[in-house]
């Protein structure tokens, strides 16, 4: 963490008051430079739209992802599983590809006017519009964070007031609402807290819409010739800063979450059948059809016909694009076929390490290891952006190269990016599944003379594999289409999936980037199954083995498990 994470992060932050620190001749320490947003007008509009567009989305996206949440748990209706697909698919799904899917719906010339005749892009490209669009993709972290606090109910509790005379309504508001105040309230941080560094919005917009972020501004100064170190590293500091700071904010909340109202009554929510199911079934629908529905579905529309301007006519409709994507020197093919083996690697690189973090932060006494685990949870509010410039600020050091450790313009570095980002995902994925796992089984086995590696190998990996397969999953999938890693990080003439849709959609060929992106994301998504569906196969087949004897006692199966381990 302190190579991948801890020393881009520092080189950014240095850059702030050092401009081109290791990196120029002339560099010299300037602090003045963190009190020039008065005099900086693209500082100052960089700053302001990250900040309205990151609140707005937390206030619209927070209430939308609370509210649903607690209609999901609240009662029985026909489509509540469709609400908890929605929002996994929009959790792994690339903000800039569901961006780009708004912009091709609410164009001038876009498919809500070809389809419907509905103008909509004075809306739809306003900083309003740009709050619904961010909110109705991030709202599934205040979704899952309400959800979570909202499964459990406490007997106890909701029977006295039951007793006393309270209704169900008084009983949501006084007793169920102010016990998962603090797990709303984090909710809504997450969601300030993607959209303040997210990269794919402003830069699927670039080309449509003049609305400058922090994100965007700093990409914008390092890709411009000659590079701004000041403006780069002035903005990558500020931003740092309000994400560290809303993180902290969100800790505070997890701790006050912590509320000891669970207890040896607490049960899961019996929810009642709705009386008006059609009512919750239709929000259901509706947010289905605009969160994901329009994106996905415009930019199906936009891959299978010749023009968007021309609707849905059957003349319209080819398959020309899918077909470019297919042919013979096809970019889009090659960026997809690095940009995979790239994520394959990192997703293997970063379980392995993430198993082998959880297991320290699990079941060792290592003194340091509330130091790792802070470390981890900080470093998942860093924006990939600012990992990037950092990146970019480290090993493109002169000194670097002249030791033969001159990593800046290899695929390697992609690799280490990939790791950096995902590897506090991994843990987390991991430390859950193995905080269920008894300690006994391995004092047992260590007290029979068995060496570590083998307790991991013969204990650990078997009993977690489902969570090691799935954090192995889910770092791929988000790998492939890293958007800010890619664009700053790719060596020449060398192709990525992510830069180079962005370049098919800026060069106007919306028909062939569309076409690449849906089968890019359908290429993921069979890949992650197909692990999903090992990991669940190899498990079942792993416990019909283990229990084909069964035990009679808890003594008993730790026997015969230790038997197993030391043979």
């Amino acid at each position: 963490m302190a190579v991948c994470v801890g020393l881009p992060l520092l080189f950014v932050l240095l850059q702030g008051v050092a401009p081109g620190i290791g990196l120029s001749r002339d560099w010299r320490i300037q602090p003045e430079l963190l009190t020039e947003f008065g005099q900086r007008p693209l500082w100052q509009a960089s700053l302001m739209n990250s900040l309205t567009l990151a609140t707005g989305s937390m206030i619209l996206g927070g209430s939308l992802g609370s509210v649903l949440a607690l209609m999901r748990h609240s009662t029985q209706f026909f489509g509540a599983r469709l609400l908890d697909i929605v929002v996994w698919t929009l959790l792994v799904s690339p903000s800039f590809i569901l961006a780009q899917g708004w912009v091709q719906f609410g164009s001038p010339s876009g498919v809500a006017q070809a389809n419907f005749g509905i103008d909509i892009s004075s809306f739809l490209f306003s900083p309003l519009g740009l709050i619904v669009i961010m909110s109705l993709k991030d709202f599934p972290f205040a979704y899952l964070a309400t959800s979570a606090a909202l499964h459990w109910n406490n007997r106890s509790l909701t029977d006295a007031a039951a007793l006393s005379g309270a209704r169900q309504t008084t009983i949501l508001r006084t007793i169920r609402l102010p016990l998962v105040l603090p797990a709303v309230l984090s909710g809504w941080i997450l969601v300030f807290t993607d959209v303040i560094g997210d990269f794919g919005l402003p830069a699927a917009l670039a080309a449509r819409f003049s609305f400058p972020t922090l994100p965007y501004s700093i990409y914008a100064s390092v890709r411009q010739s000659p590079v701004n170190f000041a403006f780069g590293g002035v903005l990558s500091f500020y931003l740092v800063i309000i994400v560290l700071i809303a993180t902290v904010i969100y800790l505070v909340l997890l701790q006050k979450a912590q509320h000891a109202f669970l207890n040896g009554e607490a049960v899961p929510q019996q929810l009642p059948p709705a009386r008006r199911s059609w009512v919750w079934s239709s929000i259901a629908a509706l947010v289905t059809l605009t969160s994901l529905g329009i994106p996905i579905g415009t930019s199906l529309q936009v891959a299978i016909t010749k023009t968007t301007h021309r609707g849905l006519e059957l003349s319209n409709f080819t398959a020309e694009h899918f077909a470019e994507v297919f042919g013979a020197g096809s970019r889009m093919l090659d960026g997809l076929w690095n940009s995979v083996w790239i994520a394959l690697i990192a997703a293997l690189v970063t379980t392995v390490l993430g198993f082998l973090i959880a297991t320290v932060l699990t079941f060792s006494s290592f003194k340091a290891k509330g130091v790792i685990d802070f470390a981890a949870t900080i470093t998942l509010a860093v924006p990939g952006i600012v990992l990037a410039v950092g990146y970019i600020f480290v090993w493109n050091q002169p000194v670097l190269s002249d030791l033969g450790v001159g990593l800046y313009g290899t695929p390697l570095l992609l690799i280490l990016i990939g790791v950096a980002s995902a590897l506090p995902v991994s843990i987390r994925l991991q430390i859950g599944a193995l905080t269920h796992i008894s300690p006994n089984l391995l004092q047992a086995a260590a007290l029979s003379g068995v060496g570590m590696w083998q307790r991991l190998r013969s204990i650990l990996v078997p009993l977690a594999f489902p969570a090691v397969i799935s954090a192995f999953a889910a770092v791929m999938a988000s790998s492939v289409f890293d958007l800010a890693g890619t664009t700053m990080l790719a060596p020449p003439n060398f192709m990525t999936l992510p830069v180079e849709i962005l370049a098919e959609y800026d060069r106007g060929r919306f028909g062939y980037a569309s076409a690449g992106a849906l089968l890019s994301m359908g290429v993921v998504v069979m890949l992650a199954v197909a692990s999903d569906w090992i990991g669940s196969h190899l498990t079942r087949t792993a416990t019909e083995r283990t229990t084909s004897t069964r035990p009679r006692s808890d003594t008993a199966q730790e026997v015969t498990t230790l038997e197993k381990v030391t043979a």
